[in-house]
């Protein structure tokens, strides 16, 4: 492991990493991914409920950003299943958020108003017309906007496609290997130091989630990513109550093809802590039960939680300042899933390119 192995080194196997070695392997470079666990996307990448949505109607760099990369996925979907036989379940459900009162209706209304004014999808609609859409929800609503194009993918599966496409596109993968250092020759950075042995590479990237902020510490840089705790809690229902991804008072229910239900999620900024709490699976589950009484008989199946990067300035993507051959993909906070396929992309054409085709300027690293 003493010699220069490798063109780009990504630490961090997750959806992030995993997206970007993808598109480097599709573009026959050399690429290892080195993750600390002992199998890809076991971290926020597997938390997460896979929902995949974009409200802004702006055209603001980060908006245009989460609807480039939404409009990537049914692609993705199809080249995914072809070159792995893995279907990463992306349904194109739509959401329907609920509002109880006239304070949700302001915002809701004026949300759904805006985009349909700017050439958006949006679709207002009575009480009568959710319930005809989805008929397990509550007779108190006030009534409802339907996004139309969200969906949702499983998250899981998506990362185990996009690990094993890359594979067989030549890319290798060493895990259960943290790293513990960087090698630097002349201000260049030219290893990393995993189990006491040096890895060289020309290029890296940093996509470790909420640990990136450790790992570009090791370079003396300090990047305010922090860890925001999500606790899912998984219902089962049979048949499926639901069709689309439900939306209020402050959650998400997303349902799968195989009638199990995702309720989430919390955030919580604290520690590095991903135990689930009574507090927060009582919150969810008082909410969903609202919003849709009849969840109220559902089976419970599991809980857990996981560790979004929270970055307060939106993902951080580009060159660490000073250094011309590391690269940071991370503090994608609650859009991880979302983003995974334009920031693979973007990533890739920056290292083969140095250009992208969307500026990646606004999102460039700030360091403290």
């Amino acid at each position: 492991m003493n010699q220069n192995i490798t063109d780009v080194a990504i630490i961090g196997g997750g959806i992030i990493g995993c997206s970007i070695a993808y598109q480097l392997a599709k573009k026959q470079v050399d690429v290892l991914v080195i993750e600390k666990a002992s199998r890809a996307g076991t971290e926020a990448s597997w938390a997460g409920a896979g929902i995949l949505t974009s409200h802004a109607s702006t055209h603001e760099p980060y908006p245009e950003l989460c609807r480039a990369s939404l409009a990537l996925y049914p692609t993705l979907a199809t080249e995914l299943k072809t070159e792995t036989g893995i279907d990463i379940e992306f349904i194109r459900s739509g959401t329907l958020s609920v509002f109880f009162d006239e304070a949700e209706a302001t915002g809701l209304i004026g949300l759904a108003e805006r985009r349909i004014n700017r050439g958006f999808t949006a679709e207002i609609l009575s009480p009568e017309q959710a319930w005809q859409s989805e008929p397990a929800i509550s007779k108190s609503i006030a009534g409802a906007v339907l996004f139309p194009e969200d969906g949702h993918v499983k998250n899981p599966k998506m990362v185990t496609a996009l690990t094993k496409g890359a594979a067989n596109l030549g890319a290798k993968f060493l895990f259960g290997n943290p790293i513990t250092g960087f090698v630097r020759e002349n201000d260049r950075v030219i290893g990393v130091i995993v189990n006491g042995e040096v890895i060289h590479a020309e290029k890296f990237v940093i996509a470790a989630g909420c640990w990136s902020g450790h790992l570009v510490g090791l370079l003396d840089f300090s990047l305010p990513i922090s860890p925001a705790k999500g606790q899912i809690v998984l219902l089962e229902t049979m048949p499926p109550i639901f069709h689309r991804i439900i939306d209020g008072l402050g959650i998400y229910i997303v349902p799968r093809a195989d009638g199990k239900i995702l309720l989430g999620a919390t955030v919580e900024f604290a520690v590095y802590d991903k135990t689930p709490s009574v507090d927060g699976m009582k919150q969810m589950i008082d909410a969903a039960v609202k919003i849709a009484p009849e969840l109220a008989q559902s089976t419970f199946v599991q809980t857990w939680a996981g560790l979004r990067p929270y970055y307060k300035r939106g993902p951080c993507l580009g060159y660490l300042p000073g250094l011309d051959n590391v690269i940071l993909a991370s503090g994608h906070y609650k859009n991880g899933i979302l983003l995974a396929p334009i920031t693979g992309q973007l990533i890739a054409e920056l290292l083969t390119s140095g250009e992208t085709s969307l500026s990646l300027a606004p999102f460039a690293p700030t360091m403290n």
